[in-house]
């Protein structure tokens, strides 16, 4: 005789595919790096994948031996974001144009909190420090002409996988309101009450 009872998903086997759709994103994302940049090869090779697993109790999945996994992290040097948007070496956004050009205060100057002659004209015009922070020059004597190309070379992936994250979590945690809810029905027995008859 057949076993009619389902089988709901199992924390160890939610976390596992998750950590697949996590490790695919990064693969994907190192094959853009490796096609779409000329550089070192360090952003690509440092990029990582993690998979956090929740440390509190959830009622839905206690007992099962393993937590769920609940975040999924990737981790890559800062020029990952600046070659997302095609910045940096000489070239800035101005109004979201890429421009030749450079910042009146280097991230240097602002860790260490000291002012160059750009943002010491800055504040003597009235500019806060933040204003200040993110304002940058045209170099039009640096400007060839050729414009510096933004890479998408991680959202795009994501985006376009994330659905396949949301059915993994879906049919988890629809399992778990699942497991549940048999449980529950497993605990009705008929007790009599007085002089009738119900559920308990």
């Amino acid at each position: 005789m057949k076993d009619s009872t389902p089988h709901l998903i199992t924390a160890a086997e939610f976390n596992a595919q998750v950590r697949s759709w996590a490790s695919e994103i990064k693969g994907m994302a190192q094959a853009s790096l490796a096609t779409g940049t000329h550089g070192t090869g360090q952003l690509r090779d440092r990029f990582a994948a993690f998979v956090d697993a929740t440390r509190h109790t959830d009622p839905a999945v206690d007992g099962q031996g393993e937590a769920p996994a609940y975040k999924v992290k990737f981790g890559f040097d800062r020029y990952g974001v600046f070659r997302a948007y095609g910045v940096g070496r000489g070239w800035v956004r101005v109004g979201g144009a890429l421009v030749r050009g450079f910042r009146a205060r280097s991230e240097s100057e602002i860790r260490n909190k000291t002012w160059n002659i750009f943002t010491t004209e800055l504040r003597r015009q009235g500019l806060t420090s933040r204003e200040i922070n993110t304002f940058k020059f045209l170099d039009k004597e640096k400007d060839t002409g050729k414009v510096r190309t933004p890479l998408d070379w991680l959202d795009q992936h994501i985006n376009r996988r994330i659905n396949e994250l949301a059915d993994h979590v879906q049919e988890f945690y629809g399992d778990a309101a699942m497991r549940i809810l048999l449980e529950e029905i497993g605990k009705i027995r008929i007790v009599k009450k007085g002089s009738g008859v119900g559920l308990g």
